[in-house]
């Protein structure tokens, strides 16, 4: 039996070999490391910063070279003074004497008392329970429209108080950049429900010709979304801003992303 074991042991001995050890210990390692690379949790992800989406006011004018501000705030109209007029004094008149007549007493009819049922009783308490129900409930719908209408001045006093211009904006001129401009006025004219789409990851971009005098030269698709609503959608909003109604700083190719979540958003 002795010999028995000592043949198993050289056995194991020779399959232990230090070669034989080390392809164990690789493979076993590459066991390990292949799933966590396929998984991608080794795998460096580039995040590209979220790009701020202002919604462009069209009451602002495009300039050449526009200032450091906002492209959605509104244009801050200069209050013209106005001179006090001096009001003529009034001469006081004399007032008439009016002699006191004693009034007359009205006697108020009695008053006669009803008495009720206890079925119309309890009824005329239910409709002064709902009378009382809906009161309070329209004095909630007053309040919370109250808060919205402030809510929104507030906004508008914000959006008066900001100064028009570009978010990187290094000119020293009041209005919006050309490409602006035209950008926000064909969202202006585009309309397509959310609903009608499968996915609003959509994007599409396109190249536009503008002259000075803000006509459209020329158009077409850089590239589309691969979604034949969504593209149809973007051609005849950018078919209605043939003519943009404003005169433009400088004419030339614009080239414009129109992204379905901004459009969205707007």
């Amino acid at each position: 039996m002795s010999e028995y074991y000592r043949h198993r042991l050289r056995q194991l001995q020779s399959l232990l070999e230090p070669g034989l050890r080390r392809m164990l210990f690789l493979s076993f390692v590459l066991h390990l490391i292949v799933p966590v690379i396929l998984s991608g949790v080794l795998i460096a992800t580039h995040r590209t910063p979220k790009v701020p989406v202002y919604r462009v006011n069209l009451v602002n004018k495009p300039v050449k070279n526009p200032r450091a501000g906002r492209p959605d705030a509104a244009a801050v109209k200069k209050k013209k003074k106005v001179k006090k007029k001096i009001a003529a004094k009034k001469i006081p008149l004399k007032k008439k004497k009016t002699v006191k007549t004693p009034a007359v007493k009205k006697k108020k009819p009695p008053v006669k008392k009803v008495k009720l049922d206890k079925t119309a009783e309890t009824d005329l308490q239910k409709r002064l329970a709902e009378m009382q129900a809906k009161a309070e409930r329209q004095n909630k719908l007053d309040r919370i429209k109250a808060a919205l209408a402030t809510q929104r001045a507030e906004l508008g006093k914000r959006d008066v108080q900001a100064p028009v211009g570009e978010p990187d904006g290094k000119g020293d001129e009041i209005g919006i950049s050309t490409i602006r401009y035209i950008e926000g006025f064909i969202k202006e004219q585009w309309r397509l429900s959310q609903y009608q789409l499968p996915s609003l990851d959509l994007q599409a971009e396109i190249t536009v010709v503008y002259s000075t005098e803000g006509k459209m030269r020329s158009w077409e698709f850089v590239e589309k979304s691969g979604n034949a609503q969504f593209d149809n959608s973007l051609r005849s909003a950018i078919l209605k801003s043939r003519d943009l109604g404003e005169k433009l700083p400088v004419s030339g190719t614009f080239e414009i992303v129109f992204n379905l979540k901004d459009l969205q958003n707007r």
